[in-house]
């Protein structure tokens, strides 16, 4: 199963974007892309029907910043879609309970929880794949003090996703693929990532950062080069399974795709 995860900023920016775009994923041929950052729905609907071998579904809850899943028709079936807390408020009440406003944690963001169906054609798998795309900014330090600040509000969300996932999909194969604005230190500690992957948290017992040897190597391997951001360069895409799905880590091959050499462009871009 081949999968790609892009935050693919306020797509599409130029009038070129789409062509460059459907010619990379004609080119890569992955099972599934996970986007983060569809400003145009229509311009995404228009590129994909386009292609002969994909279909997609859009999120209906982050507006000008919206999910899209694009999948390959002969290799996976969609079968429904769940936009994770959409129906809780999407403001910043002052409070230490990060439950009751749990879209607000996820900046205006609901995860999409696609559940799909995966075949090569002689065997099959169901799917858990929820795209998500964290509150950007801020540091690297968690602040339970202050429900406002940024990787307070990342650190809330992974701890709502680990309870989610734990709690309601214990038994089912689960991927959780996006941008996580993870800045700071990139290490298993750092907060907004901490529950999935510090051995200090119960909860990431339960999960595996399958990119994790990328975070914690050389910086020229990050998935964000920081370019004309402020921030230094960290890596910010993760893809994480559950436990069910561990006993396939050790086949499982990641990387990261660098999209200016491939498109043969200078990158100009600031994430969100």
């Amino acid at each position: 199963i081949e999968i790609v995860t892009w935050n693919i900023r306020q797509f599409p920016q130029h009038s070129t974007t789409t062509s460059y775009v459907k010619n990379l994923l004609e080119a890569w041929n992955a099972d599934i892309y996970l986007f983060q950052e569809i400003s145009s729905e229509s311009e995404l609907i228009n590129m994909v029907n386009s292609m002969n071998d994909y279909s997609y579904v859009v999120d209906d809850e982050s507006g000008n910043l919206g999910f899209a899943l694009v999948y390959k028709n002969s290799t996976i079936t969609f079968n429904s879609k769940n936009e994770l807390w959409a129906d809780t408020p999407n403001s910043n009440d002052g409070d230490s309970d990060y439950e009751n406003n749990a879209q607000y944690q996820f900046a205006s963001r609901p995860p999409m929880e696609n559940y799909i169906t995966w075949t090569d054609g002689t065997k099959s798998m169901d799917l858990y794949v929820i795209d998500v795309h964290y509150k950007c900014c801020g540091d690297d330090t968690y602040d339970s003090s202050d429900p406002g600040d940024e990787t307070t509000r990342r650190h809330h969300a992974s701890l709502l996703l680990t309870d989610y996932i734990i709690n309601n999909r214990s038994t089912d194969n689960v991927i959780i693929a996006g941008d996580f604005n993870n800045v700071g230190d990139q290490s298993v500690a750092n907060p907004t990532i901490s529950p999935f992957t510090d051995p200090n948290i119960a909860s990431s017992t339960s999960f595996s950062m399958v990119d994790q040897d990328i975070m914690t190597g050389p910086s020229s391997g990050y998935s964000w080069q920081g370019w004309t951001s402020s921030y230094s360069p960290a890596h910010f895409d993760h893809i994480i399974i559950n436990q069910p799905l561990f006993q396939y880590e050790q086949t499982a091959t990641m990387g990261v795709i660098d999209t200016p050499t491939e498109t043969n462009t200078t990158p100009n871009t600031v994430d969100g």
